[in-house]
């Protein structure tokens, strides 16, 4: 008896403790709970708050063209503003030139290059935007203007390097018209007279220097055309002009040239993307106005300056350059067009992208249906461990269950009301039956107990305390 009443006194001390320990098992669940909102805000607060502008330095190719290089210069100090630090390179590169030094792994990643000359693929340049548009300027000498390009036949002309895109698309088309130089002709052909275009300016400032006679037999001896590709207005283009005598030719074919769009590459292994030259126009009165030059507008072919870079080039870096391309007093001077309109003789650079996409708003359609689909698997596998879970609770109290209903079974055999087909029929061996079956049934809830299987301490104790009043029950019902 006493130590059934020693049993009863610590079941009830643990019935009654039981919800102190939940109440502190809440707790301690709730500490947790509002320690990971607090951590939240905070990771939300440091993810959200922007982070301080980063300067970015590139370096960027120039070109052999004046007009260029000042452009170059023109983005260097608008970049300035936009958190980049363009450095541009002493050397004058051709686009060519430019194209290589891309393509290969230096820390040249940026380049402005005339689009739609190609000497090979290059795997590693991509496209970032379309900078301006430059014209191509057929200039002859005054008495060869009204025999149009034809008279060129048998001529000196004045080219750009073979590193230029200039010199491949003026051989192009010159080509279409049925010139070709000497080196690819036996008769008939022009001459190329290949100068950098900051050595023509040098000597055509020499020229300007010399006295009345010797400066007309020094024009005399300059190429009797010129034909290159340069924004407007151009430098050489006007010196030509006003200082030598030199005439615009008009390119009435532009549109038909830019039709053939299947041209294989020229000779030198040079291919002409004709897609991306269109038909043009030189404004009347570009280089002079009395007399006006062009007397009228004069159809030319229209080549875009391209600003290209390394594929691995901060896509940061070339958001933040397209920024002060298109979004900065400088995009009025420049006037480049619009991203979406633009021909891409490469592939999108990734800042490029990421500009585009600067504007979109944070949950699109197809964000929400992903993050529907997200929501849609959490809740599934957040079911899942609640269905899990319960199963677990229902296991254990199924565990207790089957317990108390032994216990109910053996108290109505001992009292008479069950019959077990498996129990003695004489009283006092149906008494000894009943109580191994009772203290195997205890040794059952301890071993389940010690195994994890049960959990509760307060449960089990009042099992052990039913178990033992059942026994001490037998001695009256089976005496």
């Amino acid at each position: 008896m006493n130590a059934l009443a020693s049993s009863n006194k610590n079941s009830g001390h643990d019935l009654r403790s039981e919800p102190r320990r939940r109440r502190w098992g809440m707790l301690v669940v709730g500490a947790i709970l509002l320690g990971a909102l607090i951590a939240s805000v905070f990771a939300a607060i440091a993810l959200f708050r922007p982070a301080p502008p980063r300067t970015h330095r590139i370096q960027m190719t120039t070109d052999t063209a004046q007009r260029r290089v000042f452009l170059a210069e023109q983005i260097r100090a608008e970049g300035s503003r936009h958190h980049l630090d363009i450095v541009l390179t002493p050397k004058q590169y051709g686009a060519l030139e430019s194209l290589d030094l891309v393509d290969s792994p230096n820390d040249l990643k940026f380049a402005l290059v005339a689009g739609g000359v190609t000497a090979r693929e290059y795997p590693h340049v991509r496209m970032v935007t379309t900078v301006a548009k430059e014209f191509l300027h057929v200039l002859v000498k005054p008495e060869l203007a009204d025999r149009g390009i034809s008279a060129l036949h048998g001529k000196r002309i004045f080219l750009s390097p073979p590193t230029t895109a200039s010199h491949h698309i003026a051989r192009e088309v010159l080509a279409f018209v049925g010139l070709k130089p000497t080196t690819e002709t036996k008769s008939g052909g022009y001459i190329i007279d290949s100068i950098a275009a900051q050595k023509g300016l040098r000597e055509l400032d020499r020229i300007e220097s010399l006295g009345e006679a010797e400066r007309t037999q020094a024009i005399a001896k300059l190429p009797d055309a010129a034909v290159f590709v340069a924004p407007l207005p151009s430098p050489l283009a006007l010196r030509l002009v006003q200082g030598c005598g030199y005439q615009l030719l008009a390119l009435p074919f532009a549109e038909a040239f830019s039709l053939d769009l299947l041209n294989p590459p020229n000779a030198a292994g040079i291919s002409i993307d004709r897609k991306l030259l269109t038909s043009g126009i030189i404004p009347a009165y570009t280089y002079g106005g009395d007399p006006p030059t062009p007397a009228k507008d004069c159809p030319t072919i229209s080549v875009p300056l391209i600003l290209v870079a390394q594929d691995d080039a901060d896509p940061e870096a070339v958001s933040l350059l397209l920024q002060t391309i298109h979004d900065s007093p400088l995009t009025s001077t420049m006037r480049p067009p619009p991203l979406k309109d633009q021909i891409q003789p490469f592939p999108l650079h990734a800042g490029t992208e990421l500009y585009l996409h600067r504007n979109d708003p944070l949950l699109t359609p197809e964000v929400a249906s992903k993050l529907g689909t997200l929501a849609g698997g959490v809740s599934a596998f957040v079911s899942g461990l609640i269905a899990f879970y319960t199963f677990l609770r229902l296991r254990k109290l199924r565990r207790f269950e089957s317990y108390y209903r032994e216990l109910g079974q053996i108290e109505r055999i001992a009292r008479g009301l069950e019959v077990d087909p498996e129990a003695p029929t004489d009283r006092s061996a149906l008494r000894t039956h009943l109580e191994e079956r009772l203290s195997g049934l205890k040794c059952r809830v301890l071993e389940d107990f010690a195994e994890g299987g049960l959990k509760g301490e307060g449960l089990v104790a009042g099992i052990i305390a039913l178990i033992n009043d059942t026994r001490e029950s037998l001695a009256h019902m089976l005496p």
